[in-house]
């Protein structure tokens, strides 16, 4: 059994914590198999706790002239000289929670952390979505949204935290910001090959959310486990070589199609909204079940030419009744959509129809019908334009005529 020795400073406590953690490994055979995970659970408090004392440690070294008495060049760098396992990024993101803990309006937020119920990283998290909209929340409004992410923060992982975020800059923020948002990540989007000397291609980057959903859409079903006989009924793969070999595939099955059209429907992405946010396109957000957060005018673009399933949700979110998918774009309005349009219809491009999306002109949650006059094909590029500037089009027996 651990010895619980009384000290008389914190350097001595946590010397003799320290000597406690490292005795714990060899100390793990006196727990059962059912008190691991409690011993997990012990680890998980202990590790939030050093990151609120830590922020608490910056406060106190900052006020008392500890770090201006030293040769750091900023608290961040003081940090650092006295912590030789911690990473640059982890000191700044200490040293700018401390900052705004001490703010009066953050005191909630404050408690939270210091408590150890809320990590450093989510309270960052919280405290990051926060300031995108508390400009035009009263003061009131303001301690309401910073408890409504706090508690996300108790009970959830970050994700959970930037999702709540996003959703409340949707409808807290100003008219489109969540689209504008939007923009701005797709413009960061990127991919980067590398060579590894082993002859390996290295894939790295990142992607907005609306890519990000309709690329997991797409390798999830392929990616999904595989039983094998010879593996004794079960799929070996890893998951990181399932999802490769998933992407490789969608990627063979294109460059067999050529500038043919898909021989298959288009990989489904769920998305949950509620028609009046869907219609007013600038307020409200729908929701992925891997909690994306899209504007309802990025919801708008995909559900162009999708299947529609309607919903009623109670109030606590559970489906009260499901109605029946409806494809609004049906492949024979689709076949002859292509044999007219030839590929996408916006001046000066050349996707051919097979890598075009059929857009409803008025979209058919405003009313408007599933006909070949109200549809023309647009590749992702420019559907994403001509949603974003909500241009308008002619359309004729020979053609469609884009106004910009």
């Amino acid at each position: 059994m651990f010895e619980v020795a009384a000290t008389e400073s914190p350097e001595e406590f946590l010397a003799c914590v320290r000597e406690q953690l490292v005795k714990l490994p060899s100390q793990l055979w006196r727990s059962g198999n059912a008190s691991l995970g409690a011993v997990a659970a012990g680890l998980d408090a202990i590790e939030v706790q050093v990151g609120s004392a830590r922020v608490a440690l910056v406060e106190e070294a900052e006020v008392r002239g500890a770090v201006d008495e030293s040769p750091a060049t900023s608290p961040a760098d003081w940090l650092l000289r006295h912590s030789g396992h911690l990473e640059p990024a982890d000191a700044t993101r200490a040293v700018d929670l401390s900052h705004h803990l001490r703010q009066p309006r953050n005191q909630l937020l404050a408690g939270a952390v210091a408590e150890g119920a809320v990590t450093v990283r989510k309270a960052m998290t919280v405290l990051r979505h926060l300031h995108q909209v508390e400009h035009r929340l009263d003061p009131l409004k303001r301690e309401e949204a910073l408890g409504s992410l706090t508690q996300m923060a108790r009970t959830g992982y970050d994700r959970h935290v930037r999702c709540a975020g996003r959703y409340l800059m949707s409808v807290a923020g100003a008219d489109g910001a969540l689209e504008r948002d939007e923009d701005a990540l797709r413009g960061l989007s990127g991919l980067r090959f590398s060579v590894q000397e082993n002859g390996m291609l290295r894939i790295s980057g990142q992607l907005d959310p609306e890519s990000a959903a309709v690329l997991q859409a797409t390798l999830d079903p392929l990616s999904a486990p595989r039983p094998c006989e010879a593996d004794g009924g079960r799929d070996t793969r890893p998951a990181e070589r399932r999802r490769a070999e998933a992407l490789v595939e969608v990627c063979r099955r294109a460059t067999a199609a050529g500038g043919d059209a898909p021989a298959t429907v288009k990989a489904q992405v769920v998305v949950t909204i509620d028609l009046e946010s869907l219609r007013d396109r600038v307020r409200g957000a729908g929701l992925t079940p891997v909690l994306d957060v899209l504007s309802p005018e990025a919801v708008r673009k995909m559900a162009c030419d999708a299947s529609i399933t309607p919903m009623v949700l109670g109030g606590d979110g559970q489906p009260l009744d499901v109605g029946r998918s409806r494809r609004l774009v049906t492949p024979a309005i689709l076949a002859a959509l292509r044999a007219r349009d030839r590929g996408c219809t916006f001046a000066g491009c050349g996707r051919p129809p097979g890598w075009c999306d059929a857009h409803h002109l008025r979209h058919w949650a405003d009313g408007g019908p599933t006909s070949l006059d109200n549809l023309a094909l647009l590749c992702a590029r420019h559907h994403t334009y001509v949603h974003q500037h909500r241009l308008t089009a002619d359309v004729t027996a020979s053609g469609v005529t884009w106004c910009t």
